[in-house]
Order: C-alpha cells, then structure tokens, then sequence
C-alpha cells in the first residue's frame, strides 16, 4: 500500500481526478445529461474519464522525470529525489500509464485521435517547452480544454463541447500569462521564456484578447439554438466578470494584482462550467 501511495503521488492522482471530471462533465453535457443504460453513454463517459486519468497520470511523472534534478533542491520529498521511486520505475510507470489510455481510447476513433495527440503534446511539454511558456502555455491550454472535447467525443456528440474547449482554451491561456506576469523574477532566475519576460506590461493585452476571445465565443450555444436564456443570462454575467477581472489588471499591473486576477479568473471559468451545465439541463 505504501508503494501505491508513492506511485500515485508521482502521477498526482488530485489533478488527474480533476480532469477525469472534467470528461465526465463534458460528456454529459454532449449526451444532455441523456444517462438512459440502453444508449450506454454512462459506460462510454466513465471510460473516457478513466483514459483522461491514465494520460494525465503519465503527464505529471514525466514532469517529475524531467525534474528531478531540480526537485532534489526545490521539492526534495517527492518520490523520485527521495529514492521512494527509482528514475527506471518511474520510466516504466508513466509508459505503462500512457499505453494503456491509448489501447483503451480504441472503443472510439475520435477519443483515440485525441488521445494520441495528448499523449505526444504532454510529453512536449515535459522534455522541451516547461522552460519556453510562449509555447508551453499553449500546450498547457489546449490540454486544459481538451478533457471536454474529450468527453463529448466518447458519445459522439463533439459539436458544443467543441465550443466548451475553445472558450476553456483561450481563457486558460490568457490565465497562464497572467500567471506568468506574477512569476517573472523567478522565471528569469530559473532561464525560462515567457511573454511578460519578453514583452513586460505589453503581455497583458495579449492575455486580454485571448480573454475577449473566449468572451465572443461564449454566447454561441444560444444563437445555434443549442441552449436558452437562462444559459444567455448566466453566461453574460460571466463574460461582464472576465472583461471587469482583465481590464482591471491591465490599467494597473502589479505581481499582487496579477495574483488576485488569475484567482478570480478561474472562479469565473468554474462559473462558465456551471452555467453550460445548466444550460444543457434547462435548454
């Protein structure tokens, strides 16, 4: 039990229930919240779900893997620097992890695509662009949205969580140069490229537009008819929360403000989730 306990630290097994339910609740936004065990979309929802846990699980340890040699000075109590784990185990672990969500992402073609595609854009991410967040944060959005995607795409219903996946993308990525513009001074200690490093203050009008982005997408379920008012009123409150959240930030830009921004910003995009679930219930 102890040994599990390592191996499922390294795989941060948190984050990877957060984005298994993140499938789950795109997938029953795509179905309608439809759960009737005749069409079987519980049974594709809960498997998406569990793919999605299984290739989150190799993200985080190849991160660690990556790390290590940081992480003996910076978080020295992980499994791999404290030798719970040794470098070969956790190799062979997060493989494991990965080629099993992909064998079991065959039951869809979509779901299999996708999977794919995670699996090369997570390991990206660890071997080459933690240090380059221009692009890093790119990856770390489009992963972020994806997990929706995902679950729409295990009862072949992608239509409106593709619009989900988009408005997540863009308003994760404009949190995580937000995030950034907080970070500098250690990222520039630590040699990782960032746009508030090469681009200062100015970085935050990029962070804002693809904030507005995510904003003009947001009503789109209600113009095609998909969802109803109750939806259009939740999600305009939202996208007044978004606009107030990143206008304020960029009329006075400070690490403190950056801070409280990215903390409302993301209260705001659980908002979001809630008001398409509730959109997708109440249509």
């Amino acid at each position: 039990m102890k040994h599990l306990k390592y191996y499922l630290d390294l795989m941060r097994a948190k984050n990877c229930l957060t984005a298994s339910f993140g499938t789950i609740i795109g997938g029953l936004i795509a179905s309608g919240f439809n759960l009737n065990l005749v069409n079987n979309n519980i049974y594709y929802i809960l498997i998406a779900s569990f793919i999605v846990f299984l290739i989150c699980g190799f993200g985080n340890a190849l991160n660690d893997i990556y790390d290590i040699e940081i992480d003996k000075i910076n978080k020295p109590f992980r499994p791999l620097p404290s030798n719970k784990i040794s470098l070969k185990n956790a190799k062979i672990f997060s493989w494991l992890l990965v080629s099993f969500g992909i064998i079991i992402s065959i039951f869809n073609r979509i779901c299999f695509v996708i999977a794919i595609i995670n699996a090369i854009a997570l390991y990206l991410y660890a071997k080459k662009y933690k240090k380059n967040k221009i692009i890093g944060n790119l990856i770390v959005a489009y992963l972020t949205g994806s997990v929706f995607i995902f679950g729409g795409a295990s009862v072949n219903n992608v239509g409106i969580t593709l619009i989900l996946f988009l408005c997540a993308m863009f308003a994760t990525w404009s949190r995580e140069i937000i995030k950034d513009f907080e970070d500098t001074e250690g990222d520039l200690k630590e040699g990782v490229m960032s746009l508030p490093i090469r681009y200062g203050d100015k970085s935050l009008y990029i962070a804002g537009i693809f904030l507005i982005v995510a904003v003009i997408l947001s009503p789109l379920p209600y113009i095609m008819g998909m969802f109803g008012d109750i939806y259009l009123i939740g999600i305009t409150i939202c996208d007044i929360l978004f606009i107030y959240s990143i206008l304020k930030l960029i009329g006075a830009p400070s690490k403190s403000g950056a801070k409280k921004s990215s903390k409302n910003i993301k209260y705001i995009m659980n908002l979001v989730l809630l008001c398409f679930v509730i959109g997708s219930i109440l249509k």
